[in-house]
């Protein structure tokens, strides 16, 4: 049995590698991903009550563009969330998971690293019938949450699953393998590749499932179309000897991974 869980963690790093994505071969255990599943429901059902430095953490579908959700209008939509911004600041069950386990071998087996810092953490939510799509982009650089060299990865936590009704994520295989400096280039010039929608190959998995993003593979999704939310936590995690650069913090931004016990 360790046998096969080595074999298919290393062939989780050979396809992150090659391919610019992959599931990591572990999924969250049912206890952990049922009380974040609960947390996220908590901060979505009381956002009235919320004081004001705390919705200011909240970033609504009501003040987006009604492109990415199809040209619905605003007032259908509500209070609906489209990111929560530093969770733990809702619920310590955010911290709890970013010190799993599960969450740093993933990085460090990815990073090829056992030093890691946590950039930050949020909750991306596509809502049923018009969760906005997310246009093709790479993570790698960005203006707020970024390391001088491409020296970070994201972790996506499925909360709900996704396929391809509910806006799973699109990638395009093989695109993260340009320079840095080609990377910079692009988004300076705002030229990276355009493709359709539905081009590229849409990563579908179920709940408490971990997808791995590498910051310089294209990668983007549709509408969620569905009946079913589409919910996922995005953990961003770097080698701590690349500090980040820009200014946007987090709470979370800086803090180390916890090693295992020897």
């Amino acid at each position: 049995m360790v046998r096969q869980a080595n074999d298919a963690r290393d062939q989780a790093v050979l396809a992150y590698h090659q391919d610019g994505y992959t599931a990591w071969p572990a999924s969250l255990s049912q206890d952990l991903l049922h009380r974040l599943g609960s947390a996220t429901h908590a901060i979505q059902s009381q956002v009235a009550a919320l004081p004001q430095e705390m919705q200011a953490l909240l970033a609504f579908e009501r003040d987006l563009s009604t492109t990415g959700r199809g040209g619905i209008d605003a007032k259908d939509v509500g209070d609906a969330i489209f990111i929560i911004g530093d969770p733990s600041r809702f619920d310590p069950v955010f911290l709890e998971l970013v010190q799993t386990p599960i969450i740093r071998q993933a990085a460090s087996a990815l990073l090829g690293c056992e030093d890691l810092a946590l950039h930050f953490i949020n909750v991306t939510i596509k809502h049923p019938r018009f969760g906005r799509g997310i246009g093709w982009h790479r993570d790698y650089p960005n203006p707020s949450y970024c390391t001088e060299h491409a020296d970070f990865l994201r972790l996506m936590l499925c909360l709900d699953g996704m396929d391809e009704t509910s806006g799973a994520t699109r990638f395009i295989p093989g695109s993260h393998m340009l320079s840095d400096a080609q990377a910079v280039e692009e988004k300076t010039q705002r030229n990276w590749p355009k493709p359709s929608p539905s081009t590229g190959c849409a990563l579908t998995c179920g709940t408490g499932h971990i997808v791995a993003i590498h910051p310089k593979v294209l990668h983007g999704g549709p509408m969620n179309t569905s009946s079913r939310p589409r919910r996922n936590i995005v953990i961003q995690i770097g080698k701590a000897s690349a500090p980040m650069t820009g200014t946007e913090r987090d709470s979370v931004s800086g803090l180390r991974l916890r090693r295992p016990l020897p």
